[in-house]
C-alpha cells in the first residue's frame, strides 16, 4: 500500500474516532468501533486496543467488545487482539476484574475464529495456569477451543478446494 493510501485510511480513520468521541448515542458509538476494527494497520489496531483501557474515553463494556469483536473481527485484528490479552493480561484482568468473564461472548472473540495448530496450542499454553481464573468464562474458552479445533479440521479437508477458487 502507498504512503499516501495508508496516510488517507488513517486520517480517516482519526476522524471515525473523533466521531465515536463526540457521539452520545451508544448504537452509533458501537457502529463506529466496528469500523475503526477493520482498518489493516497493526500499529493502529495495538494503539486502539490501549485506547481502550483509558476509561474517559471508552466505557469498559465497550471497551471488551472493541477488543474482543471488533479489533478480532479480520485476520490480522485476531493476531493483534491475541497478542494484547497476552501482553495485558494482568492489566485487563485487574482493570475489568469481573467484567471480563461476565460477557462470555467477549472472552472467545480474542482467539475464537483461530484454525491453526500453532495458535491452537499458544492459547492452550496461555491459559494452563490460569484457567481456574476464568470463572464463567471457562465454558466459553472450552467452546472456543472445540471451534478452533473445528476450524482445523475443515481447513485440512477443504484446503485445495478453497485454494482452487481464489485461484
Amino acid at each position: 500500500m502507498s504512503k499516501n493510501v495508508t496516510d488517507e485510511v488513517k486520517g480517516d480513520w482519526d476522524f471515525l474516532w473523533k466521531k465515536y468521541l463526540a457521539s452520545d448515542s451508544a448504537s452509533e458509538k458501537q457502529t463506529i468501533y466496528y469500523a475503526l476494527g477493520l482498518i489493516q494497520d497493526e500499529d493502529k489496531l495495538t494503539d486502539f486496543s490501549f485506547l481502550c483501557l483509558d476509561a474517559a474515553l471508552v466505557r469498559p463494556s465497550d471497551a471488551l467488545y472493541i477488543l474482543g469483536r471488533s479489533i478480532a473481527q479480520t485476520k490480522m485484528g485476531r493476531h493483534v487482539s491475541w497478542k494484547f490479552l497476552k501482553d495485558n493480561w494482568g492489566r485487563l484482568t485487574e482493570e475489568f476484574t469481573d467484567a471480563l468473564f461476565a460477557v462470555d461472548a467477549t472472552l472467545p472473540g480474542f482467539y475464537l475464529n483461530f484454525a491453526d495448530q500453532d495458535t491452537l496450542d499458544d492459547i492452550q499454553l496461555f491459559f494452563a495456569d490460569r484457567l481456574d481464573s476464568l470463572g464463567p468464562g471457562r465454558a466459553a474458552y472450552e467452546s472456543a477451543l472445540q471451534s478452533i479445533k473445528g476450524n482445523i479440521v475443515w481447513l485440512e479437508k477443504h484446503k485445495s478446494a478453497v485454494t482452487e477458487s481464489v485461484k
